[in-house]
């Protein structure tokens, strides 16, 4: 609990995918005559940020300062994107506008509590020549302020290999540590980062479809692909199994148990967790201490329905939460153990 109140204290630059998602709620009474398909009744429709822009999020609801670097389209859902991260303090002077391109759209219709259909607005194109100057200038420049960088990579286009290794570099020069959310394939697309935080089935494609399964396989895959990253560590996220953490130079693995105890929705449960470790890491946390922080994050984050950011208050209510539970569990063995109150 102690290394919440230092949580204020850290800075974060998030590099990545920034995205709108927009949440479409509606009600069915009748099929539409013109096709076999649900005919959506609207009643409202709301706008959360995701990708890269909801691990900044989740990084300001720690109460870190949290700035973001990222491309967005000259429209009104890029306009909406700036708008709301304004709102929760997050720096925006980092983020480009390119011309033509859309700004990242996913848009869920969901009818009495069931997703009827996603249709996504995107453009996965490299930034071209003058957006990617200004990402590298915004980047550059912003780096010499923080004391971690995330990288959130979810393949639309923006983390090309020269911003990764730009981002890499400019951040070891300033003793900045770099946190990588991948999605490609190759772990040595990120080569040099701090900590890279997969979750199960990127792992498995990153050692080529291997089936990973128990610690010891998971522990081996970890060193592996440590390796591959040139990295010092690795978070591997594995759902219900809870996570594991390798780090270089450790023989044992860190393997952490899953606390959630109903899980609801695991979208953002990574953002989440790559967020909750690198505040903590910021704030100067031993990783296997901010890896707990990151599990026990995860475990409030999937209990709630939808896009639902940590935040330090709903945190700290976990921690106690444990706390109380542990001393509970030890109230019980003592009372059965022997010469206890049975």
């Amino acid at each position: 609990m102690q290394y919440l109140s230092r949580f204020g204290s850290c800075r974060v630059l998030v590099v990545g995918d920034i995205m709108l998602d927009e949440y479409v709620w509606g009600s069915v009474r009748r099929i539409s005559p013109e096709a076999p398909v649900p005919v959506v009744a609207v009643r409202d429709d709301t706008h959360v940020l995701g990708g890269a822009a909801n691990v900044a999020v989740n990084i300001a609801g720690l109460k870190a300062k949290s700035q973001l670097v990222g491309l967005i389209g000259n429209d009104v859902a890029g306009k909406d994107i700036l708008r709301l991260l304004r709102k929760k303090g997050i720096g925006v002077s980092g983020i480009v506008a390119e011309p033509g391109r859309p700004t990242t759209r996913k848009t869920r219709v969901i009818a009495h509590n069931q997703q009827v259909v996603r249709v996504d607005r995107e453009k996965k194109d490299p930034p071209c020549e003058k957006a990617r100057e200004a990402l590298l200038k915004n980047i550059a420049l912003l780096v010499t302020e923080v004391d971690g960088v995330v990288l959130s990579d979810y393949r639309k286009g923006m983390l090309t290999q020269e911003i990764v290794r730009e981002v890499i570099a400019l951040a070891g020069r300033h003793g900045a540590f770099v946190a990588v959310d991948p999605k490609h394939p190759d772990f040595s697309f990120y080569s040099g980062c701090t900590i890279i935080t997969p979750n199960k089935s990127e792992a498995e494609t990153a050692m080529g479809g291997q089936d990973l399964c128990g610690d010891a396989a998971i522990s081996k895959a970890g060193k592996a692909l440590i390796k591959k990253a040139r990295a010092a560590a690795i978070l591997i996220t594995r759902g219900e199994e809870g996570m594991s953490l390798i780090e270089r130079g450790r023989t044992a693995s860190f393997h952490v148990p899953a606390l959630a105890r109903q899980v609801f929705d695991v979208t953002g449960a990574g953002d989440t967790v790559i967020a909750t470790l690198a505040v903590a890491m910021g704030a100067g946390v031993p990783v296997r201490d901010a890896a707990l922080l990151a599990n026990v994050a995860a475990g409030v984050v999937v209990g709630e329905v939808g896009t639902a950011p940590i935040t330090i208050d709903k945190l700290r209510h976990a921690l106690r939460q444990r706390l109380r539970d542990q001393d509970i569990a030890t109230d019980e063995q003592a009372e059965t153990a022997p010469g206890g109150i049975s």
